[in-house]
């Protein structure tokens, strides 16, 4: 297997033109797809959410921004960072349940799997004890379920990404941890860490599913 390299971007879409944009993404699949081959992508996932959009996507080179054609710019609207404004933002990976391996096969060409991106909130007094808990239960390397679940975090919100049915990578030898202590009562403890929705908060369904609006997997072979 080639380098591998997973990302998550976020975007957030202009009052008034999520059926604008709805309309451009049929339009413009062609340019995207083009685009997307270019820059050596090999599996792209587009969500949204209300007005906010969600990219999980592979890739062979490190990419450290993402962008669509610039004829989306319009509907959406700009995040400041170092380099300047920008459409889609990088999310940073707080939790990953296994990662690409040289000597591993990490996408089977030949099994089905449904792509599944969800969103919750952080309370914000809550951040470094979530992060903690998921730091420690990734590197201890010992209760892996899902090797294609990643979770990426902007400001106080998460976006997880996930393929089911699930595939197990029951592999530690990427552990750096030597203990075997994360909690088990772990959905309790993690709807301490979660803000309520307007509707209330269902601590065994705290994460809201998001709409798969656009696919993107170019080659046959497996990755």
């Amino acid at each position: 297997m080639e380098n591998l390299f997973r990302h998550q971007f976020k975007a957030k879409i202009q009052d008034g033109s999520l059926e604008v944009f709805a309309k451009l993404l049929r339009e413009k699949d062609g340019e995207i797809n083009s685009q997307l081959a270019r820059l050596n992508v090999g599996f792209f996932k587009l969500f949204q959410f209300n007005d906010l959009l969600f990219i999980y996507l592979e890739s062979e080179s490190l990419l450290s921004e993402f962008d669509f054609p610039p004829s989306f710019d319009g509907m959406l609207m700009d995040w400041p960072g170092e380099s300047g404004n920008r459409k889609f933002v990088s999310m940073l990976d707080i939790f990953h349940d296994a990662i690409p391996r040289s000597d591993s096969v990490w996408r089977d060409s030949g099994s089905s799997r449904e792509s599944l991106g969800s969103i919750v909130y952080l309370r914000p007094e809550k951040y470094c004890s979530y992060v903690f808990y998921h730091f420690q239960l990734q590197e201890e390397g010992i209760r892996k379920f899902n090797k294609h679940y990643v979770i990426g975090a902007h400001e106080n919100l998460l976006f997880s990404y996930q393929e089911l049915p699930a595939v197990i990578d029951s592999t530690n030898h990427d552990r750096v941890l030597d203990t075997n202590v994360s909690p088990e009562n772990w959905a309790e403890l993690m709807g301490e860490h979660f803000r309520p929705w307007p509707e209330g908060l269902d601590i065994e369904k705290a994460w809201k599913s998001m709409n798969e609006i656009f696919s993107y997997t170019p080659h046959s072979g497996a990755l």
